[in-house]
């Protein structure tokens, strides 16, 4: 594993040093997502949706509300193991809800960070030194096994 690989303060698209242009919409992150998982000797069907739906909101709201992604990473082990996803953005605020607001069905938006939540083992959020902030989530396997993809 290189320095890059183990640095969370270098984020980059998933191929760093390949001619892969970097990730700036919802379809590039989980095209991203998709690779990493294809990787794996096996799918995991529920991670694979699971995954793909938190990068889409992730992205969707850096772009709605922070101007667009400035970084991005995807990380998992070929053998398995949990799913690391991280986006950059410009925007100081931080996102905001939790998970409640998912219950109320006449509510028109807002649920994206309810539901990267809801699907993450684990978030945090990073202020970046030069302004922004890096959003962090991990999402573990399920054990669910099939050929999904996104």
């Amino acid at each position: 594993m290189s320095r890059a690989d183990t640095d969370p303060a270098r984020c980059r698209t998933p191929a760093a040093g390949a001619a892969e242009p970097p990730v700036r919409t919802a379809a590039q992150a989980r095209a991203a997502v998709a690779a990493v998982l294809g990787r794996r000797p096996a799918a995991d069907e529920r991670l694979h949706g699971d995954a793909c739906l938190a990068v889409t909101e992730l992205v969707t709201n850096a772009i709605r509300h922070a101007g667009g992604v400035t970084g991005f990473a995807v990380r998992g082990e070929p053998d398995g193991g949990p799913l690391t996803i991280e986006v950059e953005d410009s925007a100081d605020a931080h996102p905001h809800g939790g998970t409640d607001l998912l219950q109320d069905p006449a509510r028109p938006g807002g649920r994206g960070w309810p539901l990267v939540q809801l699907l993450s083992s684990s978030w945090e959020i990073h202020p970046l030194p030069e302004g922004g902030k890096r959003i962090r989530v991990t999402l573990a396997p399920t054990g669910r096994r099939g050929a999904d993809a996104c």
